[in-house]
């Protein structure tokens, strides 16, 4: 489930396993079995989209460091509230006006009608899975687009958190 090929693989999957033990898996177990249980649509999201360099103002407060790779947990707080410029820390662009646009409008449709669907975004699908098991999320990015989760990730760490310590 996480590939090391490579050294390049090896951290991607590292920070894969990662997230994955931090809140993607406890967060996809929880949807899963509301989805399955509730009768209501889930709607998932991977938020992915990574934060800009820091600014000058950034850097003298938060220091000089190496960018992480991807997003990290809370990355997408100052978009989905649309206050971007609140935050000076770091040098937003205008493809990040667009996640956070994108954000808003899914959010407030979802608040309005009970589903992210809408004029001017991207089909969101429901989450729960298929008949084959498939389920899909929305990834949150400069050009958001529903894709496949990462369930056979998921289904191994259930797996694993289910065996007995031997």
């Amino acid at each position: 489930m996480y590939p090391s090929r490579t050294a390049d693989e090896a951290l991607q999957s590292a920070t894969d396993f990662a997230s994955d033990r931090f809140i993607a898996f406890g967060t996809w177990k929880w949807l899963e079995m509301h989805g399955l249980t509730s009768g209501k649509p889930v709607y998932r999201y991977l938020y992915a989209r990574p934060r800009p360099p820091l600014t000058s103002l950034g850097e003298a407060i938060l220091g000089k460091s190496t960018p992480p790779r991807g997003a990290v947990h809370s990355a997408e707080i100052e978009h989905a509230m649309g206050n971007l410029a609140t935050n000076r820390y770091f040098a937003w662009t205008p493809d990040d006006d667009r996640v956070s646009a994108t954000m808003q409008t899914y959010f407030a449709n979802f608040v309005k009608t009970g589903t992210p669907n809408g004029v001017g975004v991207p089909s969101w699908p429901v989450g729960i899975p298929d008949a084959d098991g498939r389920a899909m999320h929305t990834r949150l990015d400069v050009d958001s687009r529903a894709e496949s989760e990462a369930r056979s990730r998921y289904l191994s760490l259930e797996r694993f958190y289910a065996s007995p310590a031997k």
